[in-house]
């Protein structure tokens, strides 16, 4: 099913061939989108198979991280996911400087993420080394990822991504606040938090015919579960300059959805999987975007349907990390091998509910 539905997408603008919706019939694109995927130290030692070499990527299982959101990635028409590691370079490590096996990006692929996002503070991690690496394994994988640019020539025919969702098409605009001070190796190119570069990003989606523009900046206070001054600055712009939803990251805990048509922001989808378990970083959103087009042709969105998420950590649930949606799994505390963490999330998830008003 994600093979056919990714022949329906153009990788770049200039490869996009678009088929209008079917005019007076009440179609619709589902768009979903899911927070940080990290690969810290003990996620990778979970990964590794029994008697696996840890040199050899194959050895990694990660079969575990979709399996229960799997459902909503087959009822989408697109899913995108910030990736917030480089892949591929060995010795493979965690936090302070992530190198994922490149197996997880596989099993991203395998499940129907259709785009990666690349932009994000953690892309330069690796330097020159991690930047070759990932750009060979997101090319080879055939999946669009968008953020990261093998030089400016290659930014500029490249960014927005434009995808072609079902005749819809989708321009999508990845930025990251920075790169955790660490330099990015020429001729490489990261898409920045610039004013006058995401009005220029922002001008060529439109001029390149975009139906929807969707920012998806990482940016924000990390651990802040609301949106701060910056992050508010920002959306004004990007909302002046003619952009339809924002899609937040960054601050690795999740953030309120405010949808006032016809423009949503999603301030932060916090983590999708980590190891972290300070408090709120278990919770993450699985948002999805339904869109159709109005009467005139125009494309609006009618719907941002979150599903909150948590991720139980190795041996909590399952015996490898997983995340649930949430509203699934109350009531089936029986289920957990560790029932504190299901305590945990009731009273997290409660907390949350309360406080965001949910």
């Amino acid at each position: 099913m994600h093979k056919t539905r990714r022949k329906l997408l153009a990788l770049f603008a200039g490869l996009a061939v678009c088929q209008p919706l079917a005019a007076g019939r009440p179609d619709t694109v589902r768009i979903v989108f899911i927070g940080d995927v990290m690969s810290h130290g003990p996620q990778t030692s979970a990964a590794l198979r029994p008697g696996g070499n840890r040199a050899n990527p194959a050895d990694y299982d990660y079969s575990s991280y979709f399996r229960h959101v799997q459902d909503r990635f087959d009822a989408a028409d697109f899913v995108v996911a910030n990736l917030e590691f480089p892949c591929g370079v060995q010795p493979y490590s965690g936090y302070p400087f992530f190198s994922a096996p490149q197996s997880l990006a596989y099993e991203a692929q395998r499940c129907g993420i259709d785009l990666f996002l690349a932009a994000n503070n953690h892309i330069c991690d690796q330097g020159r080394a991690g930047m070759d690496s990932t750009y060979v394994v997101y090319s080879r994988l055939g999946v669009p990822f968008t953020g990261l640019y093998r030089s400016a020539g290659e930014e500029f025919e490249n960014n927005p991504m434009i995808a072609d969702i079902r005749g819809l098409r989708v321009a999508f605009l990845n930025f990251t606040y920075g790169t955790n001070g660490l330099p990015v190796p020429p001729p490489y190119r990261v898409s920045l938090l610039d004013s006058a570069y995401v009005k220029e990003v922002v001008a060529r989606a439109r001029d390149r015919g975009a139906d929807l523009i969707v920012a998806l900046p990482h940016w924000g206070e990390e651990y802040n579960q609301f949106p701060g001054a910056s992050q508010r600055r920002w959306a004004g712009l990007l909302l002046r300059e003619g952009v339809d939803a924002i899609v937040g990251a960054h601050p690795h805990v999740v953030q309120p959805v405010e949808f006032t048509p016809p423009h949503v922001i999603a301030w932060s989808l916090g983590n999708y999987v980590s190891n972290q378990s300070d408090v709120n970083t278990q919770i993450g959103l699985l948002l999805e975007l339904t869109v159709v087009r109005d009467g005139s042709g125009r494309a609006v969105i009618v719907e941002a349907d979150p599903t909150y998420l948590w991720c139980s950590r190795r041996r909590m649930l399952e015996q490898n990390y997983t995340v649930i949606p949430i509203r699934d799994w109350l009531g089936r505390r029986d289920a957990w091998l560790d029932k504190s963490d299901y305590d945990k999330m009731v009273r997290e998830w409660e907390a949350l509910r309360q406080k965001f008003g949910l």
